[in-house]
């Protein structure tokens, strides 16, 4: 039987995310979910997991590329703007880390990265959560000279650790979802392949999930689901895990929300414009209606493919 995690990024980011990952948690169609814990409705996130879900798997969404520090600014001056909201995107903290200053860069990082864990320590025992695993908002851990040290530390704490590699699946899944996939979805994914080439070995105890949320990021709809379940149900390793990676939203739900052209305020907590059209693009609510659209029955059914969580991994 192969053992899927449905992994729902960017829990705590704002209500209508937060609405989207309950739901989805509560009817079973997501089983693990990632907390930003620097935003402002992390702790509403935490809260309204309540007792129906205190086996979700609840893990760190590290993140340098959205909203505030946890740190005091001042403390962290290198990675943040006027604004005390942090400035660079992925590309932006590779270039800072092999910058002359890469080392003081490098400090207030890891600074920053243990003032969100001590954040999520006391978020996860103020609400008696689960929490079992580390990945980052953009992937930012992936990069050379970030990864070691994140690695280091869920080692130490026993936590699982996402290994954004995607591979291309079979002839089928390319002949079906290339045109899909978004020039952007290759060169993420050329990148991230890169600098993680000899970093799985340094974290061993998640060398045996596999992931998927590079090439359809942002755009799970319900055939590009339906080909990576294909995809994990025709693998013949049973051994290993399988991570789908997906970012929900219910914009719908909130009455009151603007588009990001009305909402000025909200212009500063982003690092790109991509970052900003993403958060409100109409595609997270269709993410979301993917999941609903979802029947774990079938799956098992069907596909011989049970929904986990990580604490489900030996």
């Amino acid at each position: 039987m192969k053992k899927l995690i449905i992994n729902a990024d960017d829990f705590g980011f704002s209500p209508a995310v937060n609405n989207a990952i309950v739901d989805c948690a509560t009817s079973g169609k997501i089983t693990a979910t990632s907390l930003m814990v620097n935003m402002p409705h992390a702790e509403d996130a935490a809260k309204n997991i309540n007792e129906k879900l205190n086996k979700l798997s609840l893990g760190l969404h590290f993140t340098l590329t959205s909203g505030k520090p946890v740190t005091k600014p001042e403390k962290v001056n290198l990675l943040v703007n006027s604004h005390g909201n942090f400035q660079y995107g992925y590309m932006g903290l590779a270039a800072k880390l092999k910058s002359h200053q890469h080392r003081d860069f490098l400090n207030q990082i890891q600074i920053e990265f243990f003032a969100q864990m001590e954040l999520m320590d006391f978020l996860v025992a103020k609400y008696k959560l689960q929490f079992d695993h580390i990945d980052s908002h953009q992937h930012v851990h992936s990069i050379s000279g970030l990864f070691e040290f994140v690695a280091s530390e869920a080692i130490r704490r026993n936590l699982f650790l996402r290994f954004p590699q995607e591979n291309f699946g079979d002839r089928k899944r390319l002949q079906r979802r290339f045109r899909q996939w978004l020039p952007t979805g290759f060169l993420k994914r050329a990148i991230l392949n890169w600098n993680l080439r000899n970093a799985r070995g340094q974290h061993s105890s998640s060398k045996n999930i596999v992931y998927f949320g590079i090439l359809d990021s942002g755009r799970i709809d319900d055939d590009a689901l339906s080909e990576m379940i294909r995809v994990i149900a025709a693998t013949r390793d049973d051994n290993k895990f399988y991570e789908i990676n997906i970012h929900p939203s219910d914009l719908t739900a909130v009455t009151n929300h603007k588009t990001f052209d009305e909402n000025k305020n909200d212009k500063q907590i982003f690092c790109s414009k991509n970052d900003l059209s993403f958060h409100y693009s109409t595609w997270r609510t269709k993410e979301l209606q993917t999941l609903q659209n979802l029947d774990p029955n079938e799956l098992l059914k069907n596909h011989n493919i049970k929904l986990a969580g990580f604490s489900d991994i030996d």
